[in-house]
């Protein structure tokens, strides 16, 4: 007889992606339409970048605050006050339409996605069965990959039909319904005092996050510039190459998710590193529709990366220091995609983006290479069953 498998979706799981599936759709409503309304306010490019990248940098201070919050607690806290904050400053962008005024809310709307993403991962690695973690978190992972695919057209056509400040009241309820339906998983028991960590930086998960690095950078050149370059490859809609993206997204996620489990960890990070590297390369090198197969296969690559970096390092710590340790990983989810939007900018410039994209797709298969060099030994094979 077969071993029987834990289960997944127990009743606070659930509840923890409806939440996040919730909150974040209230974050990707502004992804395309925010841009739009600083324009119209009067910001030029170099500012609507700022306005990008601004989330990344306070978010990549404020992370490792936020994971060693959850390992004082249980993750709820610093989950409900990331909505609480989005919701202010969707209030923010109604009541002060000015540029100084989005930068600073942009800025503020950093705080929430550390705390939030921080807190969600965390929660989600915990309440996963040990031997099905990278499945677990494949499965959560939808939850941002189908927010990003829907909301984003969503909320440009809410500004079209109804205006900006109904759109900003959108966000704004989205952000108060996710803290709402967090409150059943304030049941959550905390972790024991005894046992709170009290790291900021959990340096133990310094190999899966340098993998991340890589495979980040090719997530911030292509949030940052695909759709610029792919309008100058004759492709005629470029918002298409991020409907390729997050369909490759959705594919590994669902398809693949359980294959870091069965096989190990690295045993699929290599790879999906690979197909990182072929999306960034078929980026620099094909033209019109072509370029959507070049963004399905970086879909692929993050969707089949991402989960099972994020379970590696889960699989490194004890729970009480889940915290610290996703907190530490967005550190290098963050420096990754500053890397790859504000590093691929400054490249793209000097030499074009064709061949920015060509130089890209090094890293993620210098990544893959190390990756592949470390599977012959045992680390990240098997989820190490004491720190379930």
């Amino acid at each position: 007889m077969k071993p029987r498998r834990e289960r997944i979706f127990s009743r606070a799981f659930i509840d923890l992606w409806i939440v996040a599936m919730t909150t974040f759709f209230g974050f990707q409503l502004l992804t395309a339409a925010l841009p739009l309304y600083a324009v119209r306010l009067g910001a030029d490019d170099a500012v609507i970048g700022l306005m990008i990248g601004l989330v990344a940098v306070v978010a990549l201070f404020v992370r490792p605050l936020a994971g060693w919050w959850v390992d004082r607690g249980n993750g709820v806290a610093p989950l409900t006050v990331g909505a609480a904050i989005y919701a202010l400053c969707a209030l923010g962008y109604w009541l002060a339409p000015s540029v100084s005024a989005l930068l600073a809310l942009r800025a503020t709307s950093g705080l929430a996605i550390a705390f939030f993403v921080t807190a969600s991962q965390a929660l989600a690695a915990n309440l996963a069965p040990a031997q099905r973690r990278g499945e677990a978190l494949s499965l959560f992972g939808l939850a941002a990959t189908l927010s990003g695919g829907i909301a984003p057209p969503a909320g440009v056509a809410i500004s079209q039909a109804a205006g900006y400040p109904v759109l900003f009241a959108a966000c704004m309820a989205a952000g108060l319904l996710g803290m709402l339906l967090a409150g059943p998983l304030r049941s959550l028991p905390p972790n024991p005092a005894d046992h709170r960590s009290t790291r900021l930086i959990n340096l133990t998960v310094l190999m899966p996050g340098s993998l991340l690095v890589t495979l980040a950078v090719t997530f911030g050149t292509n949030v940052a510039l695909l759709a610029v370059h792919a309008s100058r490859r004759d492709l005629s809609n470029p918002g298409m190459v991020f409907v390729a993206q997050a369909a490759g997204l959705l594919l590994a996620q669902t398809l693949a998710g359980r294959l870091s489990d069965r096989y190990g960890r690295l045993a699929v990070i290599w790879p999906a590193l690979v197909l990182a590297s072929a999306g960034m390369w078929a980026t620099s090198l094909l033209y019109g529709g072509w370029l959507l197969v070049a963004a399905l296969l970086s879909g692929l690559g993050l969707g089949l990366g991402n989960p099972a970096l994020y379970a590696l390092a889960a699989d490194l710590v004890p729970a009480h220091e889940r915290g610290s340790a996703m907190g530490t990983m967005g550190v290098f989810h963050e420096i990754g995609i500053g890397m790859g939007a504000i590093g691929g900018g400054l490249l793209g410039r000097a030499i074009g983006l064709g061949q920015m994209y060509l130089l890209a797709g090094f890293l993620p298969a210098l990544g893959a290479a190390f990756a592949l060099a470390l599977s012959s030994s045992r680390v990240g094979k098997e989820p190490p069953a004491t720190f379930v």
